[in-house]
């Protein structure tokens, strides 16, 4: 066993708390489904089981080094690209909370009753089942979602079995390197589409109409004023035209002869 503390780190992990602990991050980076706690499950994940790899099989301290460059790159990759994206409509599910913990539930349960006995040499039971869950919890997440954003954290997700059995059945070979490197490719990929994915319409338009008024509106009329004087108003007369009648003269008369005293 190494005393690096990346085989520090790993012993730890590497007891029945530890791969459980692992294994809860998988299952609720895919329950609770924001993207935050997903990348940082993620990359929990990814650095615990380079480091578990590093206590029990002591590959050399370049591949293991090279592993955690490789998770923390691509995890800043994907991490910088959601936060400056933000939550776009196609992160969301296409299922509630309770869909996704029933999934979950039914691969466990079918897992462990159906029991395929796959184990990988050099590798413990246990080792073997952290890795496939993690693969499987990938998997679901990128069939749960058409975001790129949490496709490429599911992708992650799916490079974990093969990161950990890339420096133990294969050493000395560099593929642990090659890994990584694609796994930083993937993420730029991933981050790109994440970027270049559209705005919603319907804000943006509105947006842009609410603009074009505010440019297009003259200003606001001033408010007339109200005069300090009034006019003073004159009494009307009654002044007989041209065109009327001796009858209407004579009924004028009579009324303001009515209201002379007498």
């Amino acid at each position: 066993m190494d005393f690096s503390p990346f085989a520090l780190l790993g012993g730890l992990l590497a007891t029945g708390p530890g791969v459980l602990l692992l294994a809860g991050l998988a299952a609720s980076s895919v329950i609770f489904w924001d993207w935050r706690w997903a990348l940082g499950s993620t990359l929990a994940i990814m650095l615990g089981v380079t480091s578990i790899q590093a206590a029990i099989h002591s590959p050399t301290m370049l591949v293991t080094a090279s592993q955690w460059l490789a998770a923390l790159v691509s995890a800043s990759i994907l991490g910088l690209a959601g936060h400056f994206r933000g939550l776009s409509p196609s992160a969301r599910a296409s299922s509630n909370w309770l869909v996704r913990l029933i999934a979950l539930a039914f691969i466990a349960s079918a897992w462990w009753v159906i029991d395929p006995g796959v184990s990988l040499p050099n590798f413990a039971q246990v080792e073997t089942d952290l890795l496939f869950w993690a693969g499987l919890c990938g998997l679901l997440m990128l069939g749960l979602s058409a975001s790129p954003l949490f496709a490429g954290i599911g992708l992650l997700l799916l490079t974990v079995p093969t990161l950990a059995m890339a420096p133990v059945l294969l050493p000395g070979s560099g593929l642990a390197i090659i890994l990584g490197i694609a796994q930083i490719l993937l993420a730029l990929a991933c981050a790109y589409l994440t970027l270049a994915e559209p705005l919603p319409a319907r804000p943006r338009r509105a947006h842009i109409a609410a603009a074009i008024q505010r440019a297009t509106a003259g200003p606001a009329p001033r408010p007339a004023r109200r005069p300090f004087f009034l006019p003073r108003q004159r009494p009307a007369t009654i002044q007989a035209g041209p065109g009327t009648s001796g009858e209407s003269s004579t009924v004028a008369e009579a009324t303001i002869a009515a209201k002379e005293p007498a």
